[in-house]
């Protein structure tokens, strides 16, 4: 299977991973937004960019053609040519 080896891919993997841990809101519950503390909606918000990020990844740059199986689990042959 073909991996994405992007370093750019990658760095953004990094990078939302890293906000998905509130490091910078240690030991705090301040500041509120409507009642919800800041560093919540931060992890909220990275988490789902994260998840909307791997979905771009594996849908846009990894080539799954050559993995498709028809109905019986055999691996179709013209899914294959009509990937290249």
């Amino acid at each position: 299977m073909k991996e994405p080896a992007r370093v750019w891919i990658w760095a953004i993997f990094v990078v939302l991973l890293f906000l998905c841990v509130p490091y910078g809101f240690v030991g705090t519950y301040e500041p509120l937004i409507f009642g919800i503390p800041l560093w919540f909606l931060q992890t909220l918000g990275a988490s789902f960019l994260l998840s909307g990020f791997t979905i771009y990844v594996v849908l846009r740059h990894w080539c799954l053609a050559p993995f498709i199986l028809d109905e019986d689990g055999v691996l179709d042959e013209n899914a294959v040519k009509d990937a290249d």
